[in-house]
């Protein structure tokens, strides 16, 4: 019996073009993208494994975070029914607000029960939301370390 070797579809190596973020996952991306640089994130937070939902009412893209190993990576979905709710029913904790909501309460300037309450916020999984206004936290930490480095090499 000779054993016929072909490569697994995993092995293979396919050309996948990568999309530009463009609009709310963008600004997302670069509010989290130092996280992936960051040894304390990865301390802290390396155990962390979700997927998370921020739909944006004022944007026409959605984006979806996901964790893993310590490392943040952002999607972006069409901020649209028929793109937005396959994607709802795979990923429940989500949060949905316009963009200056979303920013208000990831600085804690936007009080979370009052916006809940006015229908500007809607949370779905409000342990891991929670988890992830950390992270914005953490990010913004990392950022302002790296620009004292480089103001003290300038």
């Amino acid at each position: 019996m000779s054993e016929k070797t072909t490569p697994e579809i995993n092995e293979l190596k396919v050309k996948k073009k990568k999309k530009k973020l463009l609009g709310f996952p963008k600004i997302i991306w670069n509010q989290l993208s130092i996280l992936n640089e960051s040894s304390y994130f990865k301390e802290i937070y390396g155990e962390d494994h979700f997927n998370l939902l921020l739909i944006a009412t004022d944007d026409r893209r959605a984006a979806i975070v996901r964790v893993k190993d310590g490392t943040v990576a952002i999607e972006q979905v069409k901020n649209k029914p028929e793109f937005i709710d396959p994607v709802k029913k795979q990923i429940k904790p989500r949060l949905t607000t316009d963009i200056e909501t979303f920013f208000g309460f990831a600085m804690g300037k936007v009080h979370p029960v009052k916006a809940i309450l006015t229908g500007k916020l809607k949370i779905r999984k409000v342990k891991t939301v929670l988890r992830f206004t950390k992270f914005l936290g953490v990010a913004a930490h990392e950022t302002k370390n790296r620009n004292a480095v480089e103001k003290k090499e300038a």
